[in-house]
């Protein structure tokens, strides 16, 4: 009850002000918060989903080539080969996976597929599959398979060690301080001067000098550009 007290208190016209200046901070801060978020994420989650996804698990179709005839071995009156789709590294559950890239999740993880030519296909969630026939394999490059890998979120400071530690970003920290220092001092220095003169000193046409300041504050300054451009040709 004092809640809707101290509502009713406040007004319906102040809080409706409050509400809208709430909405608008959050409308400012959330690309901020969403290259934030982004700048902490796996290059990999980052092309697949977006930030607002960064604690859910995403899915990414990738494709792998399973280990050639050189490893089969016969299982009573089939030919098996058998491995594990990550052995390269990568990390995660299998979700599906397919033998044709228009349908690369066409059977599910665990389920045994029957994909042509009497041979069949299991890929288990773990990433290990059997890959059988009933006539010997031949060539020296493993059959590809498409993989839709659910990776869980990971956060990691890879993004900022490769922007911090390549070549020349000292330098570049050089010439930004170099050009912002002297460009937000002096003009902060002048315009506090300006400020004081037009503020407590009297002289004549002060009125008029600050009509025009802010009669140049209305206006944009995308306007100067062209005068200010045609000054520096002229110097």
């Amino acid at each position: 009850m004092n809640i809707f007290k101290r509502l009713r208190r406040v007004g319906l016209p102040r809080l409706i002000v409050h509400a809208s200046v709430l909405v608008v901070v959050l409308l400012w801060l959330l690309p901020t918060l969403g290259i934030l978020v982004s700048s902490l994420r796996d290059k990999d989650q980052i092309t697949v989903s977006g930030w607002w996804t960064a604690f859910s698990s995403s899915e990414q179709t990738s494709a792998v080539r399973l280990a050639d005839a050189s490893v089969q071995k016969q299982d009573g009156s089939r030919y098996v080969i058998s491995g594990n789709v990550f052995e390269s590294g990568q990390g995660g559950k299998v979700a599906a996976f397919g033998v044709r890239v228009q349908e690369p999740t066409a059977f599910k993880a665990g389920e045994a597929a029957d994909i042509g030519d009497g041979e069949t296909l299991l890929v288990n969630t773990d990433g290990t599959y059997e890959y059988s026939k009933a006539a010997s394999f031949e060539g020296s490059r493993g059959k590809r398979v498409y993989i839709s890998v659910a990776t869980p979120p990971v956060f990691t400071l890879d993004n900022y060690r490769t922007v911090l530690t390549s070549e020349g970003i000292g330098q570049s920290f050089v010439n930004s301080l170099t050009v912002a220092v002297p460009a937000t001092v002096i003009p902060i220095l002048i315009a506090a001067f300006a400020a004081y003169a037009l503020s407590w000193m009297s002289f004549s046409g002060r009125n008029l000098l600050i009509a025009m300041v802010v009669g140049l504050i209305v206006v944009p300054l995308q306007m100067s550009l062209i005068p200010l451009l045609r000054l520096y040709n002229e110097i």
